[in-house]
């Protein structure tokens, strides 16, 4: 749930190149970060810049510098990358933008408009990975990578030991000077382990609806955006309050049409890469949307029933998600 607090004095901020950061998570808010790193709530708040401490899902928030207000540095076989974007710690894990890194490692970085992902090529392996996603496709195959992949200033940040190990290379850490080290005469075979592997319950229809709805409903919106969507979708087909599959909760006729879509005939069109990844996603656990029932964009619903009798759980894109 989102929380609003308000401040009359803000700390001083510090300021550096290389910070600890946090993907805000369901139900956080910036008082919750604050305890959970145990910093000032006054000091995140102006580090961060914020007029109003407003979080969403998937937000990337500073926590505070790192040690000794230290910059990140990354090189290869002892040369230094330029990079025109900090490195960022997050969950013990070192962030970098990936077009810098896997360019210093010989490989190529593409961005594939259709599918909305950036494409790593490197000796016949191909790897893509989706800003807001925390699956990736390795050679075709898609896995957990246990990572939100984030956008960040235009750039595309991933773990860089992630990075390194995909494309062969050994990855060591100077905690003194804050230097990651990778070393391409080091071989490093990374097993990964598809989602195909792993066992869930849904059916190629769930897919094909769920995928229709997020393409109706949220083409335009960023990839959080259409997660969320899918995850209302399967919160009300959870809910003894909805029907109980996919299709019937899109084509649910309870007081009147429950989605525009299918009023006006766009839950028919097909679906882009994007939204069926989404939809994916979502059928196999990764909830933004925590147990919201309900979204709106209030641009263009105006003062709803929602907004007066639900509880706001987060904004993500044009869209509000209420509980």
């Amino acid at each position: 749930m989102l929380v609003l607090v308000f401040m009359v004095t803000f700390a001083e901020p510090i300021f550096a190149s290389s910070y600890v950061m946090h993907t805000v998570q369901p139900g956080e808010s910036y008082y919750k970060i604050s305890l959970k790193y145990d910093v000032d709530l006054n000091e995140l708040l102006s580090l961060n810049g914020v007029d109003n401490p407003f979080v969403y899902v998937g937000q990337l928030i500073k926590v505070k510098p790192v040690y000794d207000n230290k910059n990140i540095s990354v090189q290869v076989n002892g040369a230094t990358i330029e990079m025109d974007s900090p490195c960022y710690i997050e969950r013990d894990m070192v962030f970098a933008p990936v077009r810098f890194v896997a360019e210093g490692l010989g490989a190529n970085v593409d961005w594939d408009n259709e599918i909305k992902a950036a494409v790593i090529s490197s000796n016949g392996k191909v790897i893509k990975l989706t800003p807001g996603s925390r699956f990736v496709e390795v050679d075709g195959s898609i896995f957990d990578a246990g990572f939100v992949i984030n956008n960040l200033n235009g750039r595309i940040y991933i773990p860089l030991r992630f990075v390194a190990e995909n494309l062969g290379c050994g990855l060591s850490w100077d905690p003194a000077e804050y230097i990651a080290v990778i070393d391409t005469n080091v071989q490093v075979q990374k097993e990964i382990i598809p989602v195909s592997s792993y066992s869930y319950s849904y059916s190629d229809e769930d897919l094909y609806w769920l995928s229709r709805i997020v393409e109706a409903e949220a083409n335009g919106e960023p990839y959080e955006g259409k997660l969320a969507v899918a995850n209302v979708v399967i919160n009300r087909k959870n809910s003894p309050d909805f029907p109980d599959t996919i299709k019937d909760v899109i084509f649910d006729p309870s007081y009147g049409y429950q989605f525009t879509p299918v009023k006006n005939g766009s839950i028919y069109n097909e679906p882009s890469q994007d939204s069926i990844r989404a939809a994916r996603e979502a059928l196999e656990g990764n909830n933004n949307a925590g147990g919201s029932l309900y979204f709106l964009n209030p641009a263009k619903s105006g003062y709803t029933w929602i907004q007066a009798n639900r509880i706001l759980f987060a904004i993500i894109g044009g869209h509000y998600f209420y509980l």
